[in-house]
């Protein structure tokens, strides 16, 4: 459904779906890596698990980069908010995992959780936390409208 869904909107490029995809994205890869990780001890028993254990980081990456032109064009418009940002924060994780499974050989379940946790205490503390960064783009691009409209002086 996902794929139909991608030609379709790569089929009317002009007329681009609004927030649907990322959230499509989302749910996919979400419930395709939970299967990835509950199957692997039927692996030997079935080879439909077999082949989707094997292939499904390839089927991952294209769909995240139709959520990383989606949130494009939001955060051109908007800029950057909450929502937008663990969006952009789980597009990079599910990035780094596909990649982890289509390039190395030895695979190990434990990186799914370890990557995430990584990134979540990222994202938790520092200048690029979720509650700091987004609102900090929020503030300077009010700033700037303000001074650009001549209505903030000084």
């Amino acid at each position: 459904i996902v794929y139909a869904y991608s030609i379709k909107v790569l089929a009317n490029f002009s007329d681009w779906p609004k927030g649907i995809i990322s959230w499509m994205v989302i749910g996919f890869s979400s419930f395709g890596y939970l299967i990835y990780i509950f199957s692997k001890a039927y692996e030997s028993k079935s080879k439909i698990i077999t082949l989707f254990r094997k292939y499904f980081a390839f089927f991952v990456l294209p769909q995240v980069f139709m959520l990383f032109y989606a949130i494009y064009l939001r955060i051109n418009q908007y800029d950057l908010t909450m929502n937008r940002y663990f969006v952009v924060v789980f597009g990079i994780w599910l990035t780094i995992i596909s990649l982890y499974f289509i390039i190395l050989k030895s695979r190990s379940l434990s990186f799914i959780a370890a990557s995430l946790l990584v990134i979540i205490l990222i994202i938790s503390i520092g200048p690029w936390s979720v509650y700091s960064l987004p609102l900090t783009r929020q503030y300077n691009r009010l700033i700037a409208n303000l001074e650009k409209a001549h209505i903030l002086q000084n």
